[in-house]
């Protein structure tokens, strides 16, 4: 028996047996081929029935019917092929490569099903010997023509065949070529071409020798290839240990790069292969897209299951048979975190020393949704985000700056999106109280690095800080330092576009164009709209103030704020009196007043004022008036009590108009006050400075001022509640305040009507301390004839507030658990003139003059109207203090709710009243 026979009959019996023999000529492989075929022939049946019914589920084992083209790429990286290159003709199908060729024993692993030589390969990619049989989802014939073999396949059987004509790119002898033969329609170019769509450059990144492949069908060609070169070598730690790690660069056709590291790790005592030898080291690679967010995936040498994140991971993982899917195995499960350790060192490796911006290559959480099945490929991407929030983010370190320091990410503040462009870095910075902001040279323009910060943040490993938000921003607008207004304006529209409007209004958050900062509040200032004239007629008030130019630019941060001011009627046009009169009126019911101006200025306000009410309607001027009248300041005059007179600054509603100003015929009540000290008057001068109606659309001066709150007649105020919580009395809920039946400064005649009416409050009495001062003033007033005639001054000046009854007649009601109504009376102020014996709230007698002077705070004016007030010498016994007003004190049976104390006294009996004293004489309507 010679050397080939005993070779051949060796590998029948045992396939991984080693055999020397050399197979040099054709005629020696035939005749191996022959003998081999021999050999399978004469064994037991049940063994050929066995093989044959492999081949058979060969055919469905994978969903891909040209599965068998991955594993001829995969045969070839094995024998160490730079190139594969894939043919299809009319009638067949080549598939050549230039690796190692054919030896002896590769002959019936080739055909033979779950037949391999690669088991104690470790680095092989081969394992359970099905691959090529695969093939038979085209054609149950196949050949393999590598010199000096030419076999043909079929089933179980194999022969010697002629060698076929083959092109010449793939008919040397360093080229090893399979032949498949195809029915008609069996598989077109288009197919073909489709399928290798699915296939791209970065489809060879862990192929250890293949660095090419070609397709050719339908005269289209299509092919992959990389391009390789050496970058660095580092010391990274994978599993708690330090490994010396290959970085290189892929570049695919298009020039896309991908940054590939490899690492040989030693394997565990635990780990074990399934069905395949386990080396002294375990290749470990990962690929990361150096530019733009790709599609990842797991590897076992080519791609074999997606992957979620944009990396491509490698190692030793069991795949199932038919290489769609990988293994539930333990194995599997114990290099995951072995690919996360590797997989973190070379992201944090891009990120920091090689682009700070590649935030793409960090995974982020799903959207919600259906739980990920447990398959390797989630596994892995799991781990990976796992490692991204604990040890990555704690761990990465960025530059400040070009050329800066790197310091960790917990040093950094960084902004909402909403405030994007809008800060700098030192405002971000300052804001987010850190030492630097995030600087943007590490920041991707798509902005991906905020979601993973935000995602880091809330796993909290980091202790990163909490964005600067919008609102955090606004205390900018009080920082004298921050001075650019196009940031002012842009701020105030991201904070519009945030919902921060009631925040934003109480902020000096615009700037006018002479640089003030104000706020955009309607009672304090409005601002000109561009799209109005340059001027306007009540400009002299100086009411609507010119914005900076930066809000007029055409722009959407300046149309936003300029929207959002013209809605709150804070911006209006400089030629709309109607509005510019608006905007006075809220500033005087807000409590603000107009600058204070020189005389020349302000005479000419006044008369712009008049002229512009003056063109309003009557319904709207009247309703315009008082609030322009709180806002307006006007010269004055009062008197002291030596009877001097001294300029004052008043308001209008706190004024009276002169006889001067008075338009109704007869003297009124200036002639019945004369000097009494306290009031205060407008200057006479105004008769002459304000215009007459005729050339103020209707408008006089007489009537303007009393718009504006000037009055004419005594000013009545409500009573206040007082220090003596007996005299006053309020409900929950209701603020009308009640006055009490049996009140200190009360008068009979008040009472009785009350008694009657079944009443114990009047609510919301009037009072008017000026009245009380002119009736004390006229009292003591000596000329006979001037008294009478100022008496019948403040007469005339009654007659209207005691006709009105909004101002005479007040309601009655009982107080029982609330306020029961039970008509109406005469208010506080008429009783008190109808009755002169009766007391004034809160009036004392000081001396022997008989003037009474009413105490700090009691509302009152001391002066009981028509009080006859006794001459020098003269005395007048005290009221009593519960405001009975009777010759004898109160009894322990009749004391009033009020009376505060009990006296035994007898008071002797009141003198006639002096010649000098004034009686009013006052309607008894409503008594």
């Amino acid at each position: 028996m010679d050397a080939l026979t005993t070779a051949v009959r060796t590998l029948l019996e045992n396939p991984d047996a080693s055999v020397e023999v050399e197979v040099s000529t054709p005629e020696e492989a035939a005749r191996a081929v022959r003998l081999f075929d021999q050999g399978l022939r004469s064994g037991r049946g049940v063994h050929r029935r066995m093989a044959e019914g492999a081949l058979h589920g060969a055919e469905t084992l994978s969903t891909d019917r040209l599965q068998v083209l991955s594993e001829l790429v995969q045969n070839s990286d094995d024998a160490g092929a730079g190139q594969l290159r894939i043919l299809l003709r009319p009638d067949d199908m080549l598939v050549a490569h230039d690796g190692a060729g054919l030896c002896l024993a590769d002959v019936l692993p080739l055909g033979m099903p779950w037949l391999t030589g690669k088991t104690a390969d470790a680095a092989a990619t081969g394992r359970f010997g099905i691959g090529l049989s695969t093939l038979r989802a085209l054609s149950t014939v196949w050949e393999v023509h590598c010199h000096p073999f030419h076999v043909r396949f079929s089933g179980t059987e194999l022969e010697p065949t002629p060698p076929p004509k083959l092109p010449d790119e793939i008919s040397g002898p360093e080229w090893t070529a399979f032949r498949i033969p195809l029915a008609p329609g069996k598989l077109t170019a288009s197919q073909l071409l489709a399928w290798f769509d699915d296939w791209n450059d970065a489809s060879l990144l862990f192929l250890r020798h293949l660095r090419a492949l070609e397709v050719t069908a339908g005269g289209h060609s299509a092919g992959l290839s990389l391009a390789w070169a050496d970058v660095a070598r580092h010391r990274l730690v994978v599993q708690g240990i330090e490994h010396d790690v290959r970085v290189r660069h892929a570049r695919t056709t298009d020039g896309a790069v991908w940054r590939v590291y490899t690492a040989q790790v030693e394997p565990h005592p635990e780990w074990k292969r399934s069905h395949k030898a386990l080396g002294p080291v375990v290749p470990v690679g990962i690929a990361l897209p150096l530019e733009g967010e790709v599609t990842g995936s797991v590897h076992a040498s080519l791609p074999v299951a997606p992957l979620d994140v944009a990396a491509r991971v490698h190692t030793q993982f069991d795949p199932v048979a038919s290489r769609e899917g990988f293994a539930d195995s333990r194995l599997n499960a114990q290099l995951v975190p072995v690919i996360a350790d590797l997989w973190e060192a070379a992201v944090r490796d891009v990120l920091e020393k090689v682009d700070p911006t590649a935030w793409h290559l960090v995974p982020l959480p799903r959207p919600a949704g259906p739980a990920p099945a447990h398959q390797l490929q989630d596994r892995i991407r799991t781990e990976l985000l796992a490692h991204a929030r604990r040890s990555l983010a704690a761990e990465l370190a960025l530059p400040v700056a070009k050329g800066g320091p790197a310091v960790p990410l917990s040093d950094f503040a960084v902004e909402e999106a909403a405030l994007s462009g809008v800060l700098d870095d030192p405002d971000i910075a300052r804001l987010g109280e850190a030492r630097y902001a995030l600087p943007t040279a590490v920041r991707d323009s798509g902005g991906r690095w905020r979601s993973i910060l935000a995602d880091w943040r809330v796993a909290g490993a980091a202790s990163l800080r909490a964005e600067v938000r919008v609102m955090d921003a606004l205390a900018l607008f009080s920082d004298n330092a921050w001075q650019n207004v196009t940031r002012f304006v842009r701020l105030a529209a991201v904070a519009l576009e945030a919902g921060h409007e009631y925040a934003l209004a109480g902020r000096t958050c615009l700037v006018t164009a002479d640089g003030r900062r104000l706020r955009p509040q309607l009672a304090e200032n409005a601002f000109a709209d561009a799209s109005g004239g340059a001027s306007g007629p009540l400009d002299v008030l100086g009411v609507v103030l010119d914005l900076h130019p930066a809000y007029a630019e055409d722009n959407v941060w300046a149309k936003t704020v300029t929207t959002w001011l013209r809605r709150r009627d804070c911006l209006v046009r400089r030629d709309d009196t109607a509005a510019a009169l608006r905007i006075v009126s809220r500033l005087g019911q807000a409590g603000r007043r107009l600058a204070d101006g020189d005389e020349a200025t302000e005479a000419a306000r006044l008369v712009a004022l008049q002229q512009a009410l003056g063109e309003l309607p009557k319904k709207q001027r009247d309703r315009l008036g008082p609030g322009i009248g709180r806002a307006v300041v006007l010269n004055g005059f009062a008197y002291d009590k030596d009877g001097t007179e001294h300029a004052r600054r008043v308001q209008p509603g706190a004024a009276y108009l002169p006889q001067a100003l008075e338009s109704a015929d007869g003297d009124r009540f200036e002639v019945a006050a004369r000097r009494t000290p306290g009031l205060i008057w407008v200057r006479r001068s105004y008769a002459r400075s304000l215009l007459p109606a005729a050339r103020a659309g209707g408008l006089s001066g007489t009537a303007f001022l009393r718009l504006l709150g000037v009055a004419s007649v005594p000013q009545l105020t409500p009573v206040r509640e007082l220090y003596n919580p007996w005299d006053t009395k309020t409900y929950p809920g209701d603020s009308r305040l009640g006055l009490a039946r049996n009140c200190r400064w009360s008068v009979t005649g008040r009472r009785s009507e009350m008694v009657g009416k079944g009443a114990d409050h009047t609510l919301d009495d009037l009072t008017s301390d000026d009245l009380f001062a002119v009736v004390e003033n006229i009292v003591v007033e000596k000329d006979v004839d001037e008294r009478r005639r100022r008496t019948a001054a403040l007469l005339r000046t009654l007659t209207a507030p005691l006709t009105g009854t909004d101002q005479a007649v007040v309601p009655m009601a009982r107080g029982h658990y609330k306020w029961n109504l039970r008509g109406e009376t005469a208010a506080l102020w008429v009783w008190r003139l109808r009755e002169p014996s009766s007391p004034w709230p809160g009036a004392t007698t000081s001396g022997t003059s008989g003037v009474r002077r009413r105490p700090s705070g009691c509302g009152g004016s001391g002066r009981p109207p028509g009080w006859r007030t006794a001459t020098a010498g003269s005395s007048r016994r005290p009221a009593s203090p519960c405001g009975h007003g009777t010759r004898k004190p109160c009894t322990g049976r009749r004391i009033p709710a009020t009376c505060t104390r009990r006296s035994t006294r007898r008071w002797p009996p009141a003198r006639r009243s002096s010649p000098h004293s004034v009686s009013l004489a006052i309607p008894t309507s409503h008594a």
